[in-house]
């Protein structure tokens, strides 16, 4: 019996929940997809036969593509007859005794290809791989979890790793080519946000995600236009708007039987004559190619017609394999070799209406085209292509691959995007301003839980651009939320909570703020307007031991842990501490020295402040606090009347005083770390705050602000679950 389509009511094992992650619920079943693969990849060991074998089902009629790729032949083969077995298995097309030769029969239909994927199987092989493959439970829950069930890659987190040390060497693939499969709630919130920004019906809007993978971003776009129109037909959908492309073959392959088991689950017939014909169809539209290398270029050249009547003949019977490269197809005004969109999808000439991904997070490396890359993309304008990272670029396809009018884009990246100073991310910042439209930051904190999931702990922001002026170029507006934090409970409702606050007339070249309110931007920019920062109070800004925090002569020191979370770890030279209370850490730490003990304890006292917390949020990655950060605070005592100084020296003391006794000791990698929690004393910090943000000229209400806003950080590491 077919199953249906997952409904978004039903409890999705492709999403993080308390105490499951989504490598745990996909390795449940994709252990025995990959034991079939195996099995089957013992009898392809002619690699004559199965390059013949391979052209002849499953190599594309629309594009010569294969030769750009390196991955064994016999792997394909044997990907390809599993997924067919488990997609037949699926809608109810196959029993549970149906072997491989019987798959592949039902998926070619009545297509009679001159060779088969299955002639070289032996029979042990194909038992046991059967036998795998019915371990198995054809659900919802495996039409859910198909794209990431195949990931050729398996299983390759730090997680797994720790769980089971055989799985590194896919940990190191998957870290090398960037790959982090995507929550199906991040591609449909990114689907849904994107699409129904555009004016046009979902039914008419074209979609291209130029990092597909297994098809994640693919299949959320599918849902999305089903959930809006009741009577889709999804296969004629997808052949009009879906698109992919994507460096690796058995990825796009995937991405395809992905898409052909959406058109196949929950219905009793289709319109073609064999899943073999629908499979080639749908595979006109995903392409293998380095999406680097591809350009929107006018005037384009229309094959619409081509496609349409190479569609129609797969449908009838038997087509060969294309023999026309997709390698080189142009060349620019300097001679550099590209791939125009419209010479891969007709459809797309002009530009896609919507871009969307989760681009590869991973070096670019050397590159016998890196001058003309260089040339192509903003963001590599001043680093070396060696070093730089591959999600920029993709960063810019969202306008580079895009309509010039009326499109939208929206990509999830790390959080590096927003913070880094690295000049790789100064200047794709910088080619953000300059390409014009509404952008919209929502920024993602990996503790207590993580957008990616408890197994791939990063840091992540989504960035969506739309355009829907008619001028070429439009005027850039930015607009930013806050740094969230969320436990795994709270997961279902953080994509419908997202908000988003438009700055004025702040550039984004140093950084993008992350700010929750009106409020709080209105304060920032009062903040970043000031030309006098916490250097000014600081005589010297040096790093050190913690240790030698316990030196009496430092009395007119500060020091500054180098990472923090719920609080910043500011602390002074230690008073009548036993030693087994002493700090002794591995860590280094920031020593700021100053000229007198009531200058350092009035710095102690703006480090330790609510505001100088949210400005670390607001400017940061929630992580790490940099001596920049520490420097250039733009808040000192150089503002304050003496009365003011007096009293901020006072609290400062007060402050220190009770922090002495909150001091705790934790473990992490081996390295022991000290640390002193603000939290207990509200009433202290309360008055600094008010002091601080009276001088400022900063309305007293956004003290309360502060209060919720660090009260909320905390909680949410509190009710971590």
């Amino acid at each position: 019996m077919s199953v249906s389509p997952v409904s978004a009511d039903s409890v999705r094992h492709s999403v993080p929940a308390p105490g499951s992650s989504l490598s745990v619920a996909t390795e449940r079943r994709a252990t025995h997809v990959r034991t079939a693969v195996d099995y089957l990849r013992r009898s392809l060991t002619d690699a004559d036969s199965a390059q013949v074998s391979w052209g002849t089902v499953l190599a594309s009629r629309w594009r010569e593509e294969f030769p750009r790729c390196s991955t064994a032949l016999d792997a394909h083969l044997a990907w390809a007859l599993v997924s067919m077995r488990m997609i037949g298995r699926s809608v109810g097309a196959l029993s549970a005794s149906a072997s491989i030769r019987d798959a592949e029969a039902w998926f070619l239909g009545p297509i009679r290809p001159p060779a088969l994927l299955s002639e070289g199987i032996g029979d042990s092989e194909g038992r046991m791989a059967v036998s795998s493959l019915e371990a198995i439970q054809y659900d919802q829950m495996f039409r859910d979890l198909l794209p990431y069930i195949l990931d050729a890659h398996g299983p390759g987190s730090r997680a797994s790793v720790m769980k089971d040390p055989r799985t590194h060497r896919s940990r190191l693939a998957k870290s090398e080519a960037g790959v982090y499969y995507t929550p199906s709630d991040v591609a449909d919130y990114i689907a849904r946000e994107v699409i129904d920004s555009l004016s046009k019906p979902v039914r008419e809007t074209t979609v291209l995600d130029p990092a597909c993978g297994s098809g994640v971003f693919l299949r959320a776009s599918l849902d999305l236009a089903r959930k809006k129109n009741d009577s889709l037909d999804p296969a004629a959908f997808i052949e009009r708007c879906v698109f992919g492309i994507d460096v690796n073959p058995l990825a796009v392959e995937a991405a395809c039987f992905v898409l052909v088991h959406e058109c196949l689950v929950g219905i009793n017939s289709y319109r073609c004559r064999s899943p073999w014909s629908l499979w080639h169809r749908i595979r006109c539209n995903l392409c293998v190619a380095d999406a680097l290398t591809i350009r929107r270029s006018l005037p384009p050249t229309d094959s619409s017609q081509v496609l349409a009547d190479l569609r129609g003949e797969v449908d009838l019977g038997f087509v060969p394999p294309s023999n026309t490269s997709v390698c080189v197809e142009a060349d620019d005004i300097l001679g550099n070799q590209y791939i125009p969109i419209g010479a891969v999808f007709p459809a797309l000439a002009a530009g896609a209406d919507a871009v969307i991904g989760n681009p590869p997070y991973a070096r670019i490396g050397r590159r016998y085209d890196g001058a003309a890359i260089k040339r192509q993309f903003d963001s590599l304008s001043t680093c070396s292509l060696v070093d730089a990272n591959l999600f920029p670029l993709f960063v810019e396809m969202m306008w580079q691959l895009a309509r010039q009018r009326q499109s939208a884009s929206g990509m999830v990246v790390p959080l590096s995007i927003a913070c880094s100073s690295r000049s790789q991310m100064t200047a794709i910042r910088r080619a953000i301003t300059s390409s014009g439209g509404r952008w919209r930051f929502a920024f993602f904190d990996r503790e207590p839980h993580a957008l990616f999931g408890e197994d791939v702990k990063t840091r992540n922001a989504i960035a969506f651009r739309s355009n829907d002026s008619p001028t070429r170029i439009p005027m850039t507006r930015i607009e930013t939320g806050p740094l969230r934090r969320w436990n795994s409970r709270q997961r279902s409702e953080i994509f419908k909570s997202i908000n988003f606050v438009g700055l004025e007339n702040e550039t984004i070249d140093t950084g993008i703020p992350k700010l929750g309110c009106d409020q709080a931007a209105s304060v920032y920019r009062k903040l970043v307007a000031r030309t006098t920062h916490s250097c000014n109070m600081c005589m010297e800004v040096t790093s050190c031991k913690t240790e030698d925090a316990t030196l009496n002569s430092l009395i007119t020191s500060v020091f500054v842990s180098g990472t923090a979370y719920n609080y910043l770890n500011v602390f002074r030279p230690h008073r009548n501490v036993p030693p087994p209370r002493a700090p002794w850490s591995t860590s280094k730490i920031l020593h700021l020295r100053f000229g007198t003990d009531q200058e350092a304890t009035r710095a102690f006292a703006i480090l330790s402040s609510r505001i100088t917390y949210w400005l670390w949020h607001v400017t940061g990655d929630g992580f790490h606090v940099t001596q920049v950060f520490v420097t250039r605070l733009p808040i000192n005592d150089t503002f304050l009347s003496d009365a003011s100084k007096r009293e901020l020296s006072r609290l400062g003391n007060q402050l220190w005083e009770e922090l002495q006794g909150s001091q705790s000791t934790s473990i992490n990698g081996g390295r022991q770390t000290i640390a002193y929690r603000p939290d207990a004393s509200h009433r202290v910090r309360d008055e600094i705050d008010s002091l601080l943000l009276g001088a400022l000229g900063v309305d007293p209400s956004f003290g309360e602000y502060l209060r919720d806003f660090t009260t909320a950080a905390v909680a949410a590491s509190k009710e971590c679950g």
